[in-house]
C-alpha cells in the first residue's frame, strides 16, 4: 500500500508539472516556428500577422548584443529573486509575469511540503509523498530562473530548434572521471546504446572501472506516448515516455553488489508552447518508484541481503543547439536517485545525503558525429566526454 500511494502522487505531480508549460491563450498568438517574436504579431482579431499600425510588443534592441547583455545580467542579478525581471527589462512583460507566478507557486509548494515534514516529524508514513511535494515544488521554484536568463541570453529566434523526428540509433563510447572519497575507482570507460524501434526505444549502457573491479550495467526500456519517433514527425521535441529499467552494479573490491528494478514516467515539454519569447528552451520532469537489493560478499561472515524502495525524481531546463543536421542540446539538472556514482548531495549538517546530485549534460551533433560532455556533483564528483555516433536523422 505504501508503495502504492506513494506512485499515485508521484504521477499526480508529475502531471502538474506537465500542464503548467500548455498555454491557456489561442493557437493563433503563437508564431509559426520558423518566425521569432519580433517577426510575428497577432492583428486586432487575434488571427493573422498585424499590420505595420499595429504596437509592438517585444523590445526591437533585443538583437542589440549590448542591451541583451544588459538584460540578462538583470535577469541572473535582480532576476534571482523575482524571476522574470529579464523579461520585464526586455520589454517582455507578460512573459516576465507568467516566470514570475510559476517561481511563487513554487514556492508556496516547497513551503508547504516543507511544512508538512516538519509537522509529521518526517514519518515514514508520509515522508514519500511530502518528499515529492518538496522537490517538485523546488524545481518549480528554480526552473523560472533559468529561463528569464536563457530568454533574454538566446534573443527572441532561441538558440536553436528541436528535431521533429528521433532518431534511429545513437552510440557513445567515453570516458567519465569520477571522484568519490569513499572508494578506488577514478576512471571509467562507458558505452551505450540507444536504438528505436517505432515507438519503442531500448537502451543498454555499462560503466566499467579501469582501475578497480567496479561496473555498472544497466537495461532501460522506454515507450513513447507522444513526441518524435523516427517515422513519425512531431510538432516540437515535446514527449512523453514510459520508462522500465534493471540496473546491476557490483562493487567486488569492497564487498558488496546491488540489483535495482525500477518504473517511471518521463516527460520533456517546450516552453514555446507556453510562452514564445522561450522559443527553443524546453523543461523535462521524471518521477517513479524502484526496488535494490544487497548482497553482501565478506569471507567468513554471513550477511543477509537488505531490500530498500527508492523514490525516482528529476528534474532539468534545457535549450537545443542549432539546427538541421548541425544540431544538439544542453541542459541542467537535479536528480533524486542515490544509487549511482554520484548519489546524494554533501552538504553542511544532519541534510547531508537528503538531497539527489546537480549536473548538467551538453550535446551537439556535426551531421551523424557527436560529442557530450557532462559533469554531476553529489557525494561524488563526475566530468568526462564521450564520441556520438547517430543513424536515421533526415
Amino acid at each position: 500500500m505504501k508503495l502504492r500511494a506513494r506512485h499515485a502522487i508521484s504521477v499526480a505531480l508529475l502531471t502538474t508539472l506537465v500542464v503548467m508549460p500548455c498555454r491557456a491563450d489561442d493557437d493563433a498568438d503563437t508564431p509559426p516556428s520558423h518566425l521569432g517574436d519580433a517577426e510575428w504579431k497577432p492583428d486586432q482579431s487575434g488571427v493573422g500577422p498585424a499590420s505595420a499600425d499595429a504596437p509592438e510588443t517585444v523590445d526591437q534592441t533585443a538583437h542589440d548584443p549590448a542591451r541583451r547583455l544588459l538584460n540578462t545580467a538583470v535577469a541572473i542579478g535582480p532576476g534571482a529573486i523575482v524571476h522574470g525581471a529579464g523579461h520585464v527589462a526586455a520589454g517582455r512583460t507578460e512573459t516576465g509575469r507568467h516566470l514570475a507566478l510559476a517561481q511563487l507557486t513554487g514556492l508556496g509548494t516547497m513551503v508547504g511540503g516543507l511544512a508538512g515534514l516538519a509537522l509529521t516529524g518526517a514519518s515514514r508514513y508520509v515522508v514519500g509523498p511530502l518528499a515529492v511535494v518538496t522537490i517538485a515544488g523546488a524545481g518549480l521554484f528554480f526552473l523560472p530562473w533559468a529561463a528569464d536568463i536563457y530568454g533574454t541570453a538566446a534573443g527572441p529566434d532561441g538558440a536553436g530548434t528541436a528535431p521533429r523526428l528521433a532518431p534511429v540509433l545513437v552510440s557513445e563510447l567515453g570516458h567519465r572521471y569520477v571522484y568519490d572519497p569513499q572508494f578506488r575507482y577514478r576512471h571509467f570507460l562507458v558505452e551505450s546504446v540507444d536504438l528505436r524501434v517505432g515507438r519503442l526505444r531500448l537502451a543498454p549502457s555499462a560503466w566499467f572501472a579501469l582501475d578497480d573491479d567496479n561496473a555498472r550495467v544497466r537495461m532501460l526500456a522506454a515507450w513513447r506516448l507522444t513526441g518524435p519517433t523516427p517515422h513519425e514527425v512531431a510538432p516540437d521535441g515535446s514527449f512523453v515516455d514510459l520508462e522500465a529499467a534493471v540496473t546491476h552494479q557490483r562493487f567486488d573490491s569492497d564487498g558488496f553488489r546491488s540489483l535495482t528494478g525500477e518504473v517511471s514516467v518521463s516527460t520533456r515539454a517546450d516552453l514555446a508552447g507556453w510562452d514564445s519569447a522561450l522559443a527553443g528552451s524546453f523543461v523535462e520532469a521524471g518521477t517513479g518508484l524502484a526496488l535494490q537489493r544487497f548482497e553482501y560478499r565478506v569471507p567468513g561472515v554471513p550477511i543477509d541481503p537488505e531490500t530498500n524502495d527508492l523514490l525516482l525524481l528529476r528534474f532539468a531546463f534545457g535549450f537545443y543547439l542549432g539546427r538541421g543536421a548541425n544540431s544538439g542540446e544542453a541542459q541542467l539538472f537535479y536528480d533524486h536517485r542515490h544509487d549511482d556514482y554520484a548519489a546524494g548531495l554533501k552538504v553542511p549538517g544532519l541534510g547531508s545525503g537528503v538531497a539527489g546530485h546537480l549536473g548538467f549534460d551538453v550535446r551537439q551533433f556535426f551531421g551523424d558525429l557527436g560529442v557530450r560532455v557532462e559533469g554531476q556533483v553529489g557525494s561524488a564528483a563526475i566530468f568526462g566526454a564521450s564520441l556520438l555516433f547517430r543513424q536515421g536523422v533526415n
